[in-house]
């Protein structure tokens, strides 16, 4: 994959995300409650440590790989619209070296989800206050965050055990998802009533009022005594 051989070639910062971290912050970014501009996220994807662009040695490079992570980010967007309960998190494969065992690891995926949430931590604290949702990020919290406690960190430690929380993730996600689109259609609804007024055509007081009154505007609807 071109997207996955960009972020783990020499170009990038040592602490650039991986494939599996990227989808788990990009996954955060989406269903969220607020809409963070690429501007605003992308330099987590480098671990934050150069600009946005730097990373790029041409302008042409710089507009292919933008262009492949917001291919990746609008799959997530496409996979929860088209069928949300079928959502599949990226996690890494983990092999067993006596085995060679394949086993789907979810850590570094849940880590990048927290990074996400970061983006905008104080508009997650309506879900982080519900009880409901308090359980459903638990599992994530455990397996990604920076800030769990010894005991919660002996729930975590073993690759059984991350299996087991990673399977709880793709149900979790998806109840969040439902759970932030009631805000996120209500921020889309005032958007484009800010845009709209915004755009609409200023009309000059000497100028023929609007509704079709024959008048000018500053004797009608400009004066909102005036009936018509």
């Amino acid at each position: 994959m071109e997207l996955d051989e960009f972020l783990y070639s020499d170009v990038t910062p040592d602490e650039t995300m991986m494939l599996d971290c990227l989808d788990g912050y990009l996954t955060a970014i989406v269903i969220g409650p607020t809409t963070v501009q690429m501007s605003g996220w992308l330099p987590g994807v480098w671990g934050g440590s150069v600009g946005a662009f730097s990373v790029f040695e041409t302008q042409e490079q710089a507009q292919h790989i933008l262009e492949l992570l917001m291919r990746h980010m609008n799959g997530i967007v496409w996979s929860f619209q088209d069928d949300t309960d079928t959502f599949e998190p990226l996690f890494s494969i983990f092999t067993h070296p006596d085995t060679e065992e394949e086993t789907l690891d979810p850590e570094m995926w849940a880590h990048g989800f927290v990074k996400g949430m970061a983006l905008c931590q104080q508009d997650w604290q309506p879900m982080l206050e519900d009880p409901e949702g308090i359980r459903r990020f638990h599992p994530i919290r455990l397996l990604g965050a920076d800030d769990i406690s010894p005991e919660e960190e002996l729930l975590s430690l073993t690759l059984e055990q991350r299996k087991v929380l990673g399977d709880e993730i793709p149900g979790n996600v998806a109840w969040m998802y439902r759970f932030w689109l009631p805000y996120r259609q209500a921020l889309i609804e005032r958007t484009v009533s800010e845009t709209v007024r915004r755009e609409q055509i200023k009309v000059g007081r000497n100028d023929l009022c609007s509704c079709g009154s024959g008048k000018k505007y500053k004797h009608c609807c400009a004066n909102h005594s005036g009936l018509h």
